[in-house]
């Protein structure tokens, strides 16, 4: 009786999350078969099943895993309030860091607003998951209106359902890799509104050009169906700035391929934090964060992926410490602005405090 009391517990919860799986929202729908043969024909990076990377990737190495006990501080880290501008000119570029890889570009006339996660948990529920550590600088409501939401892949930590609810309707135009549109359709966001691109191609929203740049990573909002969306990086591009921002990927040469097709960008935001050796081939090591800056030849590089949420075993201050660090090594220009500071690009120099030191 006891053996099949567990079989029944064991049925019933396999139940209960393979129905969760399937019709809890925020998990997300993925492409269907009509548009998985479209994905055939324009990419050679789609099988008829799954994308993949340009080169065999492990999404787990098998080495020997960190174990820190200080993968989060012992207080809440502080948001500044960002200073934002409504038109900041067609001059101008400025970013906001919202914590972990969540950002605002200024760029020329255009907002633009990159993986936005304003929940209190990276996951698809509200009570469990990954929780955030650190203030938020604005909530969802208080964002301004947005020219261009991109998003670099389906994870949690990139793409959260309820931030999505609350601003869609204050997005003029979202650009995604290839699948992502599928979500976001899903989410009652109009299809007019959504552009989805392969690695390389180009949307050219008025004066500003957004390319998706390849990464090294993975996709999968559902486990039992990973790699059914696309993943990559963002150029941004007027006549005045060129803005790289990495997204998720473990170090390759795809750095120093963005500099040669695309220019060495003024400003480089790029993956820096939850990183570990059991998955080193899909997140960069700081050290690597900072060599893939020197590859792309960046005038100025911003270390993101980190402040907020602990999906790693790291340090919570180790990738903001280890790049500091190695950038100095190599006179990489580093700038750290608090969670919520509005980084004029003009005055970007300005921005190199330690504030992390403050926190244990």
């Amino acid at each position: 009786m006891v053996l099949l009391a567990l079989i029944l517990i064991i049925l019933v919860i396999t139940a209960a999350v393979l129905l969760f799986l399937r019709f809890f929202p925020s998990v997300g729908n993925i492409p269907d078969e009509r548009e998985r043969k479209t994905f055939v024909e324009k990419t050679g990076l789609f099988d008829g099943e799954a994308f993949h990377n340009e080169h065999a990737v492990s999404t787990m190495t098998g080495d020997e895993r960190y174990s820190s006990s200080r993968r989060t501080p012992k207080s809440k880290l502080a948001a500044q309030e960002p200073s934002l501008l409504p038109d900041p000119g067609a001059e101008a570029l400025s970013f906001t860091w919202l914590g972990h890889s969540s950002f605002l570009l200024q760029i020329g006339s255009k907002t633009v607003l990159v993986d936005p996660v304003l929940s209190d948990r990276s996951s698809p529920v509200g009570f469990v998951g990954p929780r955030r550590f650190s203030e938020l600088p604005l909530t969802a409501e208080e964002l301004p209106n947005i020219d261009v939401l991109f998003i670099s892949h389906d994870h949690y930590d990139h793409l959260d359902w309820k931030t999505i609810l609350s601003i869609k309707d204050r997005v003029s135009c979202f650009i995604v890799p290839l699948g992502v549109d599928a979500i976001l359709r899903a989410w009652n966001v109009p299809v007019e509104k959504i552009i989805a691109l392969d690695w390389w191609e180009t949307a050219e929203i008025d004066e500003l050009n957004i390319t998706l740049t390849p990464s090294q990573h993975f996709s999968g909002r559902n486990p039992l169906k990973a790699n059914r969306t696309l993943w990559g990086g963002a150029y941004f591009s007027n006549e005045y700035y060129r803005v790289y921002y990495t997204g998720d990927g473990g170090y390759n040469e795809v750095f120093g391929t963005v500099r040669q097709r695309l220019g060495a960008p003024d400003l480089m935001i790029a993956e820096c934090g939850q990183y570990d050796p059991s998955w080193a081939q899909i997140h960069m090591f700081p050290e690597q964060t900072v060599q893939a800056g020197l590859d792309a030849e960046a005038s100025w590089l911003i270390p993101v992926h980190w402040g907020a949420f602990c999906i790693c075993n790291h340090d919570w201050d180790d990738p903001i410490v280890r790049v500091t660090a190695a950038a100095k090594t190599v006179g990489l220009p580093l700038a750290t602005p608090e969670i919520g500071q509005t980084v004029s690009f003009a005055q970007i120099a300005d921005y190199h405090e330690a504030w992390w030191e403050e926190y244990e």
